[in-house]
């Protein structure tokens, strides 16, 4: 945390460099606003807002793929989990459009877009509130309709994505971007962990009445709508750039930049293969909480929560002592955290210890799921967080470098185009799924999907121990990063 600019503006006003005579000059067009400025809560605000209606939604959906799976068709086979579709819904938008965003930001004001993506989230949930109020629909018509508009919030996200992180370096100095992700990459884990639990407690609690927890999503969109008004106007970083059909895939300029730069290129891969991971733990601890463990939606979503609170316990703790220059380590650190992590949830879910005594009830209440249950699940429940708490390690000193590595005429298009390779990464984590679930099946017969979920978790831990064997993340330019508040990128 910083101290406020002057006694008498109390971070307020931003801080510019300013020559004798008072002109702006240099990079002063950037305001440099502290971390109890209004621009820093109202950005913070936004982005926690429309993370928990993302995550609530998404979770509900996952969590209605999974429970439909459970039951059977009139000729006795088993309805296919979507899952993956779900997930492939969400994720192929910022695929197609992640391109455009960082377009988008590049061309018009930062704060524009931020401000504009929050009023389509409010039409978006709109849409979502009026489909959970038609009568009559089936579970599985109202089912794919959901994933129409979890298509529809992919879409709003992917434009908004690439505003939300460029925006930062154009409001913060250097040496506060470590501390200010942190806080973002905390808050945004935050609303995981709300979005994910209250989806669980829904589909629990008020399933037949799931359109209150719609109307309540529209009145988020319109706070986080609101809290968006808060950030201060930016300049457009290139206001004389042209929409080209390369900018709905990798602008050349982009593409030149890192081939050039290989460790650029490396660091957009490692954080595509993080979502990657994510993408599918999340799908598997629902099978493993509902289908391998026999527990509810609403103690399988504090599961998945679980890591939620982890990851932002590690971005705030990698934010604060990591400060001095030491991303790498925390980088090395988390990669392998990770590893041991998803082995030891796969040991604890593979039924050698048998399965949770809260298995089988279907109907408690929130508090009774948090606090009422065995060794076992709290064991799963710590390991979960220990495996969030490596992912926040891991990720939040990889973003600080992405946002400062690329020039910065060409830094809302990079951040657009990892956006988009990121979100590839999560659309291989749906086929991934997918396959490993027919795999299991094959392998081990019907029911294979569910006995034998802990599998995919050991083969996770296989997709890491390469990226902890030998990736490291370049240390120079995080020295500048977290070290030397006049650093500016090239």
């Amino acid at each position: 945390m910083t101290n406020p600019t002057t006694s008498g503006q109390q971070n307020l006003v931003p801080q510019a460099d300013v020559d004798s005579a008072g002109s702006h000059v240099g990079n002063s067009h950037l305001a440099r606003y502290t971390l109890a400025s209004a621009a820093f809560w109202g950005f913070l605000t936004t982005q926690f807002l429309g993370a928990f209606n993302d995550n609530y939604f998404k979770q509900m959906i996952l969590l209605i793929c999974r429970s439909n799976a459970t039951l059977t068709a009139g000729d006795g086979t088993a309805a296919p989990d979507r899952q993956w579709l779900a997930m492939t819904a969400f994720a192929l938008p910022f695929v197609l459009l992640s391109g455009p965003g960082g377009f988008l930001s590049d061309r018009y004001s930062k704060r524009s877009v931020i401000v504009g993506s929050k009023v389509a989230e409010i039409l978006i949930m709109a849409v979502a509130f009026l489909i959970l109020l038609i009568p009559g629909l089936s579970a599985d018509t109202q089912l794919i309709w959901l994933i129409s508009v979890l298509c529809l919030m992919g879409a709003q996200s992917a434009v908004f994505g690439p505003s939300k992180y460029g925006i930062l370096p154009e409001l913060f100095v250097s040496d506060r971007l470590l501390p200010v992700n942190g806080a973002v990459q905390m808050t945004t884990f935050l609303a995981i962990i709300f979005g994910t639990v209250c989806a669980g407690f829904a589909l629990d609690q008020i399933r037949s009445t799931l359109w209150i927890g719609g109307l309540i999503a529209v009145g988020i969109a319109i706070a986080g709508t609101l809290a968006a008004l808060m950030i201060p106007k930016t300049r457009i970083a290139k206001p004389a750039l042209q929409i080209r059909a390369e900018n709905f895939a990798v602008p050349a300029d982009v593409m030149q930049l890192v081939l050039q730069n290989l460790d650029l290129l490396k660091a957009i891969l490692i954080a595509s293969v993080f979502w990657f991971l994510g993408g599918v733990t999340q799908m598997a601890v629902n099978t493993l909480g509902t289908s391998t463990l026999g527990l509810n939606s609403t103690r399988t979503s504090l599961l998945v929560a679980s890591i939620g609170f982890g990851i932002a316990a590690g971005c705030i703790v990698t934010g604060v002592m990591g400060k001095g220059g030491n991303g790498r380590r925390w980088v090395s650190a988390g990669a392998w955290l990770l590893f041991g992590s998803l082995l030891s949830i796969a040991a604890l879910g593979c039924g050698r210890f048998g399965v949770p005594s809260g298995s089988g009830i279907l109907d408690a209440s929130i508090i009774s799921s948090v606090l009422h249950a065995d060794r076992l699940e709290w064991s799963l429940r710590l390991n979960m967080i220990l495996l969030g708490f490596a992912a926040g390690m891991f990720v939040v000193p990889v973003q600080v470098y992405l946002q400062q590595a690329p020039p910065e005429d060409l830094k809302g298009r990079v951040l657009g185009v990892q956006n988009m390779i990121t979100w590839i990464g999560i659309l291989i984590s749906a086929a991934y799924f997918g396959i490993g679930g027919v795999l299991l099946n094959w392998i081990f017969g019907p029911k294979g999907e569910s006995q034998y979920q802990w599998l995919i978790f050991i083969s996770l831990a296989g997709v890491m121990l390469p990226i902890c064997l030998l990736y490291r993340l370049p240390k120079a330019v995080l020295e500048n990063v977290t070290t030397n508040t006049s650093h500016r990128p090239g």
